[in-house]
């Protein structure tokens, strides 16, 4: 399964695709606004909040500030270091750095660097969403997330903690676990990258359209900081 990722290389000029898009999509959205205007797919979190999260994670990597690393604590700390720079402070500070990271991207291991695109595209859709500004659904970055999210799923499938699994979009495709495998998931390529990414409710994961029994994937939510809603959340 770790073919199924793309190189280093390509994962991160993904992400800059992803830095160009949400610069652009903020832009013109004032400090103010956005610190008062809620994420629903991150709840407690504000559109500046997330912008933090996106230039703490560069800032940390830069400082080797390692510990913790992609739990909800560590994502929280960074809130509360760079949020108070407002989003035009923030913006200017991770187009000014990322270049460096970006630069580095060749270094990073393979699954490292999908995971980094992976976070995110997820908050690029998380923003995209909150202020009702839909884009970038087929974008690279969407593909290299779902390749992190299948080689995820496949470390459970192959421990014996999951059945086998297909799953199939109009563009992507990946097989999880030995022949013959029991259940397969059809989805577009956006809602099965945004469900596994753990911004779609149970009941949303459940009414996808699936070919054998979908519980037992959601223990893929179990052990990690991604967090399915309660409630649907519609995009």
């Amino acid at each position: 399964m770790e073919t199924l990722l793309p190189s280093a290389e390509e994962s991160v000029a993904a992400y800059a695709g992803i830095r160009a898009r949400l610069s652009g999509v903020l832009a013109d959205l004032p400090d103010a606004e956005a610190a008062a205007a809620p994420v629903p797919a991150c709840p407690g979190w504000s559109v500046t909040d997330v912008v933090a999260h996106l230039y703490g994670v560069e800032s940390d990597i830069l400082e080797g500030n390692m510990e913790g690393v992609g739990t909800g604590p560590w994502a929280d700390d960074q809130v509360r270091r760079f949020a108070p720079l407002g989003l035009r402070r923030l913006l200017d500070r991770w187009n000014e750095t990322s270049p460096t990271v970006e630069a580095m991207g060749g270094a990073f291991p393979t699954r490292s660097a999908a995971q980094f695109v992976f976070d995110a595209c997820t908050h690029e859709h998380d923003i995209r969403g909150a202020l009702d500004r839909d884009g970038g659904r087929d974008a690279a970055s969407v593909h290299v997330g779902l390749s992190f999210i299948a080689t995820s799923l496949d470390g459970m499938v192959t421990e014996g903690r999951l059945p086998g699994i297909e799953l199939a979009t109009p563009d992507f495709r990946a097989v999880l676990g030995e022949p013959p495998v029991p259940v397969r998931l059809s989805a577009p390529t956006f809602e099965l990258f945004r469900s596994f990414a753990g911004r779609r409710s149970p009941a949303q994961f459940r009414s996808l359209a699936w070919e054998g029994d979908p519980a037992p994937y959601l223990a893929f939510f179990a052990d990690g900081p991604i967090r399915p809603p309660d409630r649907d959340l519609i995009e």
